[in-house]
């Protein structure tokens, strides 16, 4: 019997897991690996990601810029059981640069509502339209579960599409896209796509002599803690730049059993072991496939 290939394997991984799985992977040559990659999903802090690009939009209109002032008062703008540092501090006046700094660096909620207020939710929404992302949309005006069951949605498809665009600067200008790409190769929650990869490999990143030059992402999760009406996911997506090449993950887990977060989730180990098995087939054969 011939050895499986890698999208025999991931097909196997998931037809032992016990919730559902969308991904989308695509290289620079054409290749492609799916599964679901159009069903529409909840993004969680992926949507981040849009927000983000959002931001920079309006600095290229002229509209913003990275020193207008924001500002956080507990009374006002306080939200529990969020992501991020601001929940614990007191008042702050932060230039807009740095609440997007936390905003996507520590995935922080206070940050992201702070961002949706300052940026607008409807242009938020209409860029993501704009720039023919049919099927994403932020649906919270407020990162607050008391309010809403939904962050936001997307696709597989679509996620790795805006990671497409700023990689190929097909969207803003060159020099934003590279700033964007600059600020998601500094987040801290790499617990998917990163997971397995080679730990010397990742810490070396960015040196002459590593195979990585960088991986820019954001991931996303939901606990549901039991309520039927949110859906629990494991979401992870960006771009692997190495030596040999770049390529484009896009990984989403949804409706699984154990909705705790910790760093043994099935769903984010099944999203790694994606994610490792895609990098060693790029590695040794230079593709995806």
């Amino acid at each position: 019997m011939s050895e499986l290939n890698v999208e025999e394997k991931i097909k196997e991984l998931i037809n032992d897991f016990d919730g559902n799985v969308n991904f989308y992977i695509n290289d620079e040559k054409g290749n492609e690996l799916k599964y679901n990659e159009n069903e529409i999903v909840e993004t969680a802090s992926c949507i981040k990601l849009f927000i983000l690009i959002e931001y920079y939009n309006q600095i290229m209109q002229n509209r913003k810029t990275r020193d207008d002032m924001i500002s956080y008062s507990p009374e006002q703008d306080y939200v529990e059981n969020g992501s991020g540092i601001i929940q614990y501090l007191e008042n702050l006046n932060l230039s807009s640069k740095n609440m997007a700094i936390l905003m996507m660096i520590m995935s922080d909620n206070i940050a992201t509502n702070k961002m949706i207020e300052y940026l607008g939710f409807e242009n938020i929404n209409n860029t993501i339209k704009t720039i023919g992302l049919k099927n994403t949309t932020l649906v919270a005006k407020k990162l607050d579960f008391n309010i809403y069951n939904s962050v936001g949605k997307t696709t597989a498809y679509e996620y790795a599409k805006a990671f497409e665009m700023i990689l190929k600067k097909e969207i803003l200008t060159p020099e934003l896209c590279d700033e964007i790409i600059e600020l998601l190769s500094k987040q801290i929650y790499n617990t998917m796509i990163a997971r397995f990869l080679p730990p010397l490999e990742v810490e070396l990143k960015g040196t002459d002599d590593a195979y990585i030059n960088y991986i820019a992402s954001k991931s996303g999760g939901i606990g549901d803690e039991g309520r039927a009406d949110i859906e629990n996911c494991r979401n992870d997506g960006g771009i692997i730049s190495t030596k040999a090449g770049n390529y484009i993950i896009s990984i989403f887990t949804s409706n699984f059993a154990d909705h705790c977060f910790y760093a043994d989730n099935p769903a984010t180990i099944l999203g790694g072991k994606i994610s490792k098995m895609v990098y060693d087939n790029f590695k040794n054969n230079g593709t995806i496939k």
